[in-house]
């Protein structure tokens, strides 16, 4: 077991940045359990993933997951495989998000969902979409790979009413075939894009909101900013 150390990326990463800003990922699955590792190797320290599910055997290969975690619920594999692996302390949160879940703003903080369900991401959408917080989802079905960022403290009127569109359960989504679901390389690409956004919001730089891309191919959609973030900002 060793400790995280970011000395290696110091000149690509402030870590002094990055560390100062904090990550709630809903979902520890084939995105989420991957975030939280890549998440802490950038230098990010405080974490907190919220999951109810537990690791099953066809999550292994896909996920972060091992073959001892199979049975441990999947708030409990992730805090058992970071301290484990990296000394590193996640927090987490068990259970479901439901209408009576209890949600508060915080500063310097991006909220990412990565749960399976559309609805289920509509109901946290709906929970945190009148703050000024960072907002971020993803899709994923074999190897089609989507991202979205909203970032709640600009005023983007447009990106956020293009964004609800795709929350519409009746609305285009991305569909698995067959039943199929994606590979741990394809997860861990997507990841790896995702990341570099939250890097971009620590450092304060832009970022790209919307990626539609597959595994392995240099074609994609990307949808730039277009607005500069305030810089005062309440947070009731």
């Amino acid at each position: 077991m060793s400790k995280i150390t970011t000395v290696k990326q110091d000149s690509l990463i402030d870590s002094k940045k990055v560390s100062a800003w904090k990550v709630k990922v809903f979902g520890i699955g084939s995105i989420g359990s991957i975030m939280i590792k890549q998440l802490a190797l950038l230098g990010f320290q405080d974490i907190t993933g919220y999951d109810f599910d537990k690791v099953e055997d066809d999550n292994i290969g896909s996920q972060e997951f091992r073959g001892e975690h199979v049975g441990m619920t999947k708030t409990e594999a992730i805090q058992k495989l970071m301290k484990g692996d990296f000394d590193f302390d996640v927090k987490v949160v068990d259970g479901k998000i439901t209408e009576e879940t209890k949600l508060y703003p915080e500063e310097n903080t991006v909220y990412f969902c990565a749960f399976d369900s559309l609805e289920a991401r509509k109901l946290l959408w709906d929970k945190l979409n009148k703050y000024p917080v960072v907002w971020g989802e993803s899709r994923i079905g074999r190897t089609a790979q989507r991202y979205y960022f909203v970032d709640l403290r600009t005023k983007d009127e447009k990106w956020v009413e293009e964004y609800e569109k795709l929350l519409d359960p009746k609305g285009p989504r991305t569909e698995l075939k067959c039943g199929e679901k994606g590979c741990y390389s394809s997860n861990a690409e997507l990841v790896g894009k995702i990341c570099k956004q939250f890097i971009n919001l620590a450092e304060d730089k832009p970022i790209i909101p919307l990626y539609v891309g597959e595994w392995g191919e240099p074609e994609c959609i990307a949808r730039k900013p277009v607005q500069e973030v305030p810089k005062e900002i309440k947070y009731d």
